[in-house]
């Protein structure tokens, strides 16, 4: 019932958050990568768009390579019930459940970046406090050879052909 309480709380928060700009879901499909290159926390996005349906993959801070949180199906927001959400989605939001911590997502569009509330909420006992993060991703650039590949020299030239003599079977004279 707490879950389901906080859920309720911090969905109300959104929605009143929400300013009245409105945004394609398109604009949240991506890769992005946290603008903090030091941050303790969510590190990476990657959104994908499948008709009305948002798909939230998420990474955090690790050592030495970042944890995959995995990946989820995400709610769109519209401005209001009788808005199509694939061109007027304002805000997503996503759960990952870690086991030990649940962790919601709320993701709006901010100019070409997107700004993310994160709220994540022990469920162990352990005696931590919850608590609640803001960060900002900006898309990650295209990898990219070009100009990245040096000049490839052989090991050994070869300058005239060579000839390798054939074995004889043992018995041909």
């Amino acid at each position: 019932m707490k879950i389901f309480l906080s859920l309720a709380t911090a969905c109300l928060l959104l929605l009143i958050s929400l300013s009245t700009c409105t945004a394609s879901l398109a604009q949240f499909a991506g890769d992005w990568s946290n603008v903090d290159t030091n941050t303790g926390g969510i590190t990476t996005l990657s959104i994908s768009i499948s008709g009305a349906s948002p798909n939230v993959h998420a990474w955090g801070k690790c050592h030495p390579t970042d944890c995959d949180w995995g990946a989820g199906t995400a709610f769109a927001f519209a401005p209001d019930v009788s808005s199509d959400l694939s061109s007027q989605a304002q805000a997503l939001m996503a759960v990952f459940d870690a086991g030990f911590s649940e962790t919601t997502l709320f993701i709006k569009p901010q100019g070409n970046r997107l700004s993310v509330q994160s709220y994540t909420l022990f469920k162990d006992n352990s005696g931590r406090s919850n608590y609640a993060s803001s960060d900002v991703f900006q898309k990650s650039s295209p990898i990219s050879a070009a100009g990245m590949i040096a000049e490839i020299q052989p090991l050994k030239q070869f300058n005239k052909l060579e000839v390798l003599p054939i074995m004889r079977k043992i018995g041909d004279n």
